[in-house]
């Protein structure tokens, strides 16, 4: 990705624009696709086999764009595709990069809550990185709320409700699939 498409990242993730103001080519599309695949695979690779982490991160993309298509075609915005997904990828990437060294410091605590008998066996090692974690995951929350009310055309409150929706997607997919 060049250093333009990355200043009009950060200023999305910063609310300083919309999901309008990034490139709507297709080559962008796949570049942010691509590094977003590679920091969730740095990320769930951190908790867990590369193989599992590869097939987990590549789903995670699949799912992303197959989601904001879906929910542009049921409005009829199918020609907002690439830039919309330009900018969930892409805010998705710098997400999930600033949250890897949170991930890494909690990485005990969830260690302990896998190897734990009792809940006395579960020790938090770092209140700071899960308060980190935490924020930079509602933080995104509301980013990809902002991009979805932009792209399509609706209230924020609508916009929270496709995220939400996308979250629970995830979370039901990879509860079935591991």
């Amino acid at each position: 990705m060049n250093i333009g498409i990355v200043r009009r990242l950060i200023d999305l993730v910063l609310f300083r624009c919309g999901p309008q103001d990034v490139p709507g080519n297709q080559s962008t599309l796949i570049a942010t696709a691509g590094a977003y695949c590679i920091a969730q695979f740095a990320q769930i690779g951190m908790l867990g086999a590369p193989t599992a982490a590869l097939v987990q991160a590549i789903l995670a993309t699949i799912l992303l764009g197959a989601y904001a298509q879906g929910v542009l075609r049921l409005r009829k915005l199918t020609n907002r595709f690439h830039q919309t997904a330009t900018a969930l990828f892409g805010t998705g990437t710098l997400l999930t990069l600033a949250m890897l060294p949170a991930t890494w410091a909690l990485l005990p605590y969830l260690e302990s809550i896998a190897q734990a008998q009792q809940a006395s066996d579960i020790h938090m090692n770092s209140p700071l990185a899960a308060l980190a974690y935490v924020v930079i995951g509602v933080w995104g929350l509301a980013v990809y709320s902002h991009i979805y009310r932009h792209a399509l055309d609706v209230s924020i409150a609508l916009g929270v409700g496709v995220t939400i929706g996308f979250e629970a997607l995830v979370l039901l997919v990879f509860s079935v699939f591991g």
